[in-house]
């Protein structure tokens, strides 16, 4: 249908079209009609046809799922190292490339901090087994710990390397030890405390030269002062 209609200016005439008519199609559908077509939907995704599952690829899932829960049971008990999990992983002969996926599994779960574990570990052993740096060196290293973060761990913290090795000297020279070395005349108890005391720093990581000195100026202020 058509018509013309006058815009009031002299101007012309403007033909106008009339709307065509809107048919079921176009319009809003019906909510049985919604659910048919989410049916039919349906229907197409579960007839799809589906991949079977690969049988290695569940296995190495499982593999890694498996090595990452005895790491984690690990970490559990203490802080470890990058290097010392990699090492327990190869002492189990896991395959490399699932423990490469574990390890890297484990890194980005933000559960390796090689810093960290050196600063904890040189703190608690310089505590409780009053080690020496050498010895504390020997350690880490053999965590596989890189130099560089061994060397900022040892720096941290008591540095004084001396401080803490006549802390321990003075702890091992006891009441007994004191009264004999006053009173002896042939320094038999002084030359085998010595070496007692030696053999210890040895263990203890103390450098050689470091452990003379202390163990001298010890045992000398041990024979003269009744109440050290």
């Amino acid at each position: 249908m058509t018509g013309t209609q006058s815009d009031g200016s002299g101007g012309g005439d403007h033909e106008v079209v009339a709307a065509a008519p809107v048919t079921a199609d176009d319009g809003p559908r019906t909510a049985s009609e919604i659910r048919a077509d989410l049916s039919g939907r349906t229907r197409q995704i579960l007839e799809a046809t589906r991949e079977a599952p690969d049988p290695e690829a569940i296995a190495w899932e499982k593999a890694v799922v498996h090595e990452c829960r005895y790491l984690m049971r690990l970490l559990s008990t203490r802080r470890r190292s990058e290097g010392e999990m990699r090492q327990r992983l190869a002492e189990r002969e896991v395959p490399a490339d699932i423990a490469h996926e574990v390890m890297a599994r484990i890194i980005r779960a933000d559960l390796v901090d090689d810093a960290a574990f050196a600063h904890e570990w040189v703190q608690q052993r310089r505590s409780l087994r009053a080690l020496g740096d050498e010895a504390l060196r020997r350690e880490l290293s053999r965590r596989r710990v890189d130099a560089p973060l061994i060397d900022a761990a040892l720096e941290t913290g008591e540095s004084d390397e001396e401080v803490r090795c006549r802390e321990l000297v003075r702890s091992r020279i006891g009441v007994r030890d004191r009264e004999r070395l006053r009173t002896e005349r042939d320094g038999a108890h002084r030359r085998r405390l010595s070496r007692r005391l030696d053999a210890l720093l040895t263990r203890k990581g103390y450098p050689g030269s470091l452990a003379v000195h202390v163990i001298a100026g010890e045992l000398r202020e041990a024979s003269h002062d009744p109440e050290s």
